[in-house]
């Protein structure tokens, strides 16, 4: 697996149930877009995490490779800003957490705004109590199925690949397929274990993919803690002191928990559109107008969004060569460690808060296949790694086999063939475990969360 300066390149998605649940009151019709973007975004993330084990040029930006030093082709259409989003599907991680912060603040903050304190306080409580089952049961029933998996030897191609690689791409961490099954249990439970602490992340052997569910839980606590201090604050000293709190992450490198905050203003700015959305509409004899987009609006923020997703496309290798990043990795501050990183969180930022503001930019994220990648987001997440390792790099070679690998077209051929199997598994799997795990974990938080309540 890539990972960029030391930064992850994949993500855990937003959970459907939390839309459900934390947009109760507010318009669905005005949130649908939010599902529909993480449903594509992790489409991305599963296209990026097979394709990266057979390709190297995409990690450059258009331009970005040197004539000399890394011998790889550097003009590839897949390599322009914005169409690099499909096939490195990593920046989606700041897409995701940005994401989060959106879903998990647009309740809190509605009941903050009408100062519904008791619904606020049963609110948080409920999230708090509820997230770490949210997000752990699914992935440990996926988990377990991995173990088994390797008990019965399903592993035991992407084992052997892994220590002798034989494609051109990436080699993601592989666990080891042990000799007895004692061992294989006790190596997975002790990871496992280690992975339920928030405190330490991990790259989880049996599946790498996961460690930003450690992250996903720990930044949605300081999250809620925000939430709560902020809660009584007059609604403009908590958008000033939002934007402050976002900067400030931002400068010490705290990205990921900046993108938390960052989905938290999203959140109020989409409550205070929504409620001018509902004023009554002026009267014929004055000079106000109803609240719509002018022609200059529109253009503002389609610059507001290309700019965000411009940034989004930083490229993970050779950067400070690449046409136009270059520049501005010249001029940024040395104590930027990563400009990878905080140029690529940033473009999250920016990207969903011009779709926010233009609802015209939100079309394709409303359609109903959007929506439904939305839906089986999460499931797709924590099942589409182990389907890449058991299926993929089997199926690549049996591929090659039968169309070749000689030339660039029947390389890619190949690489395509099984990607479209391995894509009708993923979404299969995804929905099945959907409806058999993921909704049900949802309904056993709650059950849970009214037993013990007081």
């Amino acid at each position: 697996m890539v990972f960029s300066t030391q930064g992850g390149l994949d993500a855990a998605p937003l959970l459907r149930a939390e839309f459900d649940e934390k947009l109760e009151g507010f318009r669905q019709s005005s949130v649908a877009w939010l599902d529909g973007l993480r449903g594509i975004a992790a489409f991305f993330v599963f296209i990026y995490h097979f394709q990266h084990e057979y390709h190297k040029a995409y990690n450059f930006g258009y331009g970005g490779a040197g004539p000399d030093k890394h011998g790889l082709e550097d003009h590839w259409l897949i390599q322009l800003p914005i169409i690099r989003l499909i096939f490195t599907g990593g920046p989606m991680v700041s897409v995701f957490w940005v994401l989060s912060g959106i879903s998990l603040s647009l309740k809190p903050i509605k009941l903050a705004r009408s100062q519904s304190w008791d619904k606020f306080f049963d609110t948080m409580f409920s999230s708090v109590f509820r997230r770490m089952l949210r997000l752990y049961i699914p992935v440990f029933f996926v988990q377990v199925c991995v173990l088994l998996a390797t008990l019965f030897g399903l592993y035991n191609n992407a084992h052997r690949l892994s220590k002798d690689w034989p494609f051109y791409g990436t080699n993601e961490v592989q666990h080891e397929v042990k000799d007895s099954a004692v061992a294989q249990i006790a190596d997975w439970s002790l990871t496992m274990w280690k992975f339920l602490n928030p405190f330490v992340p991990i790259r989880p052997k049996y599946d790498v993919h996961l460690w930003t569910i450690q992250l996903e839980y720990r930044n949605s606590i300081v999250l809620f803690a925000t939430l709560i201090g902020y809660a009584k604050l007059k609604a403009h000293i908590r958008v000033y002191l939002t934007i402050a709190l976002y900067a400030f992450l931002v400068l010490i490198e705290q990205g990921d928990v900046g993108l938390f905050i960052a989905g938290m203003g999203c959140a109020e700015f989409l409550l205070i559109l929504d409620e001018r959305s509902k004023k009554p509409l002026p009267s014929p004899t004055t000079d106000s107008f109803p609240d719509t987009q002018s022609r200059r609006s529109r253009f503002s923020w389609a610059i507001v969004y290309v700019l965000g997703l411009w940034l989004l496309s930083w490229p993970a290798w050779g950067g400070e060569r690449t046409p136009g990043y270059g520049t501005i990795q010249a001029l940024t501050p040395s104590f930027i460690k990563s400009a990878e990183l905080t140029y690529q969180r940033l473009g999250a930022a920016v990207t969903l808060l011009g779709l926010c503001g233009a609802p015209f930019l939100r079309v394709p994220f409303e359609h109903p296949l959007s929506v439904y990648l939305g839906k089986i987001s999460f499931p797709l997440y924590i099942v589409h790694g182990p389907i890449n390792h058991i299926v993929g790099e089997a199926l690549v070679p049996f591929f090659w086999d039968l169309v070749g690998d000689e030339s660039l077209v029947r390389y890619e051929f190949g690489v395509f063939l099984a990607w479209i199997v391995c894509a009708v598994l993923v979404v299969w799997s995804a929905d099945v475990v959907m409806r058999v795990v993921d909704g049900p974990s949802v309904r056993f938080g709650r059950w849970l969360q009214n037993r013990w309540a007081v």
